[in-house]
Order: C-alpha cells, then structure tokens, then sequence
C-alpha cells in the first residue's frame, strides 16, 4: 500500500519564533523546562547495572548541542536496530506509551526521519525516540526531557566519545526534570502542525509499531484491577470505496466501556465494521474514569456497565491524496 498522509496533516513550519527558555548558559527546549530557575550545566553521569551487565549513562546538554551529541552516540548503534518511540497519553492511570518496532529497521533511514521531525524529536515535551539492539546491551534513547540515555558493555567507547563532545563527567549531576517542571506540546504557537501525535502518525505509517504494555489485565496505579472502565481511543480510519471513487480516510473519537485493552480495540473494529470502515492507525487509546469525563460526554453513557461503543465525535473526513 502507497504510504499516504494527508497534505494537512503533514510537519510544516520551524518554531524559531517560539520563546525558548534558558538559565544562564543553558537553553531549554521549547516543550519542557522548570518551573523556577536552577543552575543547570551540561554534563552526564553513569553506572553499573549489574542485572543488565552493562553501564547506564545519563547525559544532558544545552539544546543546540543536543542533536550533535546524539548524532554521534547513535554511530554506536548496529546499522539495523529496533525502534522504540515514547509518546505522551491522555491515559488516566499512566503518563505515556511506549512503541517498538515490530523488526529491526534501518538505522540510516530512521536517523533521516529524526532529522525530518526535528521540531518534534528535540522541542515537544511530550515525544522520545531511539535506537536499540536486541543482541546486546546497546540502546540509545531521547526521552522527552531531551535528555540522553544510554545502556552500553564498553564504557571507554562512550566515554572517549563524551569527551570529544566536550560533555563533562559530574558526579551527583542534577536534572532539572528532578524538580517542578513543565511540559508543553508543539505547536507552542499560531496554526503550525508540527506536534507530537502528527509526528507519531508519519512513524506508524512507516513502520510496524507494537504497544509495550505491561497493563493487559486493567490496573489501576495501585495495581488494582478496575473492571469495565471507559476509553477514549482516537484514529485515523479509511472507508470502503466503489470503483471510481477518491480513495477516503476520517479521523474520530471514539468512547467506549470495556475491561481490557484487547476489548476496547476489538469493540472499535466492530463498530467500524458494520459501517464499512476500518482502522488504519489507533493514535490514542486511553482509559478515563467516568467522573473526568466532561459532562456532555459523561451523559452520553447510558449504560456504564455495558461493553460497548457509546458515543463518536471530532469526525473529520477527507481525501486521501493522489498515490501518483
């Protein structure tokens, strides 16, 4: 199948207009800083994990060394790894997800899509990306602090590496986002679409993405089990079309009762189903307690109890584009 996206969905513009956030030679990126200014320096720190075998780095710098530092670190990164994405949640009970790669993908062309969204990868609060190998402890991951993370076996290749960088070794380093912090989707301001769940989409579309859920069986943060719960999940479907016609997409959320996740998704594909439509991206599937719910919508479920699909809204449709 032609990898499409729509023309307005698509990152456009730069943030260089947005207010960036510093303390005194450190700069901030635009989606996440403190709540009060703190002295914060560049630098990294590292460990022993001894269950892992391997050494874990922690490493920060100001925003525009950011990209060339991890530029490099990713050179210790097989020319085929796994992807692993973090992405913010509207999920009650939990603060992101986290995606992998179903196969390994190509290292270059990954780096190429990082470059493409830099926007999002380097400025959104709410977006992490990295690289890593299954044969060995080797990972290097962005997180949405924008600091980097490193797992290695080979403590002089990092290091030598830091060195040159110019990114010194601080022990006790402090992290700002050990404080009261903010963090903030772009765009940050005016109409730009360069933000967090567009980037996500482009990635899922490129490639095969799996959900690395450890919560299949409905806990709540206490590890508690919460039964028939309600979701909010968000998509991008298609609709079948007869000969002749434009090929057609729509983008909706969807509310829904159900006691698992695996319940919630297969409760949309049915419902979709009977209308001759079908999911090509689930971009958000999130659990909301019925009482967050804002009241319109609260009202709208009538049987709370009943696993089902009780209310669609923000449905937009649209054109695919041309494949030519």
């Amino acid at each position: 199948m032609e990898k499409r996206i729509p023309e307005w969905r698509k990152s456009g513009g730069r943030i260089s207009l947005l207010r960036q956030n510093a303390d005194g030679g450190f700069v901030y990126p635009f989606g996440v800083y403190p709540e009060r200014p703190i002295s914060q320096t560049e630098g990294y720190d590292c460990k022993y994990l001894k269950e892992e075998a391997c050494f874990y780095y922690q490493i920060i710098t100001s925003h525009s060394r950011t990209t060339q530092v991890l530029q490099e670190l990713f050179t210790l990164i097989p020319e085929q790894a796994f992807l692993i994405v973090k992405v913010h949640s509207e999920d009650y009970y939990k603060d992101h997800d986290t995606y992998i790669s179903e196969v390994e993908v190509d290292k270059k062309e990954a780096i190429d899509w990082v470059h493409r969204w830099r926007d999002v990868v380097f400025d959104d609060g709410f977006f992490g990306i990295g690289l890593f190998s299954d044969l060995s402890a080797n990972e290097v991951f962005l997180d949405e602090h924008k600091t980097i993370h490193v797992y290695h076996n080979d403590p002089e290749a990092i290091e030598s590496m830091l060195d040159r960088l110019s990114v010194p070794f601080r022990f006790e380093l402090p992290f700002f986002w050990d404080r009261p912090h903010y963090h903030e989707p772009l765009p940050l301001k005016g109409d730009m679409i360069c933000d967090y769940l567009t980037a996500f989409e482009d990635l899922a579309w490129h490639y095969d993405l799996y959900l690395d859920d450890e919560d299949e069986d409905n806990l709540d943060e206490n590890g508690l089990p919460l039964g028939m719960t309600c979701w909010k999940i968000d998509i991008r479907g298609t609709r079948e079309i007869h000969t002749g016609e434009s090929s057609k997409g729509f983008y909706a959320t969807l509310y829904l009762n159900a006691s698992s996740r695996n319940q919630a998704v297969e409760l949309v594909d049915e419902f979709l189903e009977k209308q001759n439509e079908s999911v090509d991206i689930f971009l958000q599937v999130a659990r909301i307690p019925f009482k967050e719910l804002l009241p319109e919508i609260r009202s709208k479920n009538f049987q709370r109890h009943e696993s089902q699909v009780w209310h669609v809204s923000d449905r937009m449709d649209f054109d695919w584009p041309s494949a030519d």
